[in-house]
């Protein structure tokens, strides 16, 4: 039998445990990141944010490419196969996926309470990762470097 810890799970935190072996603050951080993660991957799934449209604009078109690459990923990495553009870094471009969705829900959330003056944070939040796919098209590894002979 395991032994019951007296402190939060999480490193140098020395809270007594609430739930899951983790302290108050830690445990609700951990659920708001798991509700995110949710809501991105729901938005990906069904075209929605909260039951809508993501609004008109720029905003709408990224989120449409979002998840054209979204199925054409999800098609490749569910048969475990290696997608054409992609290469052996198709399994990576899930969480990229879901990484881009969820900046752009947090960004349509605030849009629609009337805070749109982190627009260009969220943007640059993605610009990291939409660059990880146009290395790709253009032939190079995510990360920019020319891939070598043999992966090619």
């Amino acid at each position: 039998m395991a032994k019951r810890r007296r402190t939060c799970a999480r490193l140098h935190c020395d809270e007594p445990p609430f739930l899951g072996g983790l302290c108050e603050r830690h445990h609700e951080e951990a659920e708001a990141k798991r509700l995110r993660h949710d809501t991105a991957l729901a938005a990906l799934n069904t075209g929605r944010i909260n039951d809508e449209l993501v609004g008109e604009g720029p905003l709408r078109e990224e989120f449409w490419r979002l998840r054209d690459w979204w199925s054409a990923v999800c098609a490749y990495a569910s048969s475990n196969r290696e997608h054409p553009v992609l290469r052996d870094e198709t399994k990576y471009a899930v969480y990229w996926c879901i990484g881009l969705a969820e900046y752009i829900v947090d960004e349509e959330r605030d849009r629609r309470a009337g805070k749109e003056g982190l627009a260009s944070t969220y943007e640059y939040l993605r610009r990291d990762l939409w660059e990880r796919f146009e290395n790709l098209e253009r032939g190079l590894m995510s990360n920019g470097i020319v891939r070598s002979a043999e992966q090619r």
